[in-house]
C-alpha cells in the first residue's frame, strides 16, 4: 500500500498538489491504514497465541494418557490369549502407529495371521518383523512357517535355518525344519530324524502324524537297502 502511494506522489508531484502538502496528505491518509493494519495483525498473532495457549495443555494431557507401544503390545499379548485376535491386532496397529520398527509388534501381528491362516498377509508382516529385528529368532521361525505355507521352499528352509543359527535349542524350529525335510521328494529322512530328535529332547511333545510319517519312512529305507544289497 505504501508503495502503491509513493508512486502516485511521484507522478503527481509536478501537478496539480505541491510537493509538501502532497507529502502531509500521503502520510495522513496512510497513517490510519497503517495504523489498523498493525491492530489487526496483532489482534490476530494475540489470538492465535491465544488457541496455542489454550490448546497446548490439552494437548500435554492427552499425550499423558497416550498408551507407549511397550503397554499396547503387552495389551495385545493378554488378548491373544484369551483369543480376542481382532482386539489385539487393533492394539498392535496403534503401536507401530507411533513406532514403525517395532519388531515385537510386526512379530505379533504375523502371528496372529497364520492362527487366522492369512498367510501372505503374515508373510508381509514377519518380513517386516525380521528387517527391524535381523538377530530374533523367533521372527525367523515364523517367517520359515508363513513361506512354507506359500511354497516357497528356499526362502522356507533359510529362515528355519537361521533361527537355529540364533537359537540352537530351538525346539519348534527344530520341529518345523524337519517337518520341512519330510516334505522333500523324496524325504531326506535322516536329516528330518536328526532335527525331530533334537526338538524332542528339547521338550517338544510328540507329534503322532510325524511318528508315523517318520516310522514308514524308515521301514521303506531300510526295505529298500535290504532288497539293493540282496545278491542277484
Amino acid at each position: 500500500m505504501i508503495f502503491y502511494f509513493l508512486a502516485l506522489f511521484l507522478s503527481w508531484s509536478s501537478s496539480a498538489f505541491p510537493q509538501a502538502t502532497t507529502e502531509h496528505a500521503l502520510l495522513s491518509q496512510e497513517a490510519p491504514e497503517v495504523e489498523s493494519l498493525f491492530q489487526q495483525q496483532g489482534e490476530k498473532k494475540s489470538e492465535i497465541f491465544l488457541k496455542e495457549e489454550t490448546a497446548r495443555p490439552l494437548f500435554e494431557q492427552s499425550m499423558q494418557f497416550r498408551e507407549s507401544p511397550v503397554e499396547l503390545t503387552r495389551k495385545a499379548l493378554v488378548a491373544m490369549h484369551q483369543k480376542k485376535f481382532s482386539e489385539a491386532k487393533e492394539l498392535l496397529r496403534q503401536s507401530i502407529a507411533q513406532k514403525l520398527d517395532d519388531s515385537e509388534a510386526w512379530l505379533l501381528l504375523g502371528m496372529i495371521d497364520l492362527q487366522e491362516k492369512k498367510n501372505e498377509a503374515a508373510f508381509a508382516d514377519l518380513i517386516q518383523a525380521t528387517l527391524y529385528d535381523p538377530k530374533n529368532a523367533r521372527a525367523q521361525h515364523y517367517l520359515g512357517i508363513a513361506a512354507g505355507r506359500q511354497h516357497w521352499s528356499e526362502i522356507a528352509e533359510a529362515s528355519l535355518r537361521k533361527a537355529l543359527e540364533l537359537d540352537p535349542n530351538y525346539g519348534e524350529a527344530h520341529f518345523n525344519l524337519a517337518v520341512y525335510y519330510l516334505q522333500h521328494h523324496p524325504p531326506a529322512i535322516e536329516v528330518a530324524r536328526r532335527h525331530y530328535q533334537r526338538a524332542l529332547d528339547l521338550g517338544v511333545a510328540h507329534d503322532p502324524n510325524v511318528d508315523r510319517i517318520m516310522q514308514k519312512s524308515i521301514a521303506n529305507s531300510k526295505e529298500n537297502t535290504s532288497v539293493s544289497a540282496s545278491p542277484p
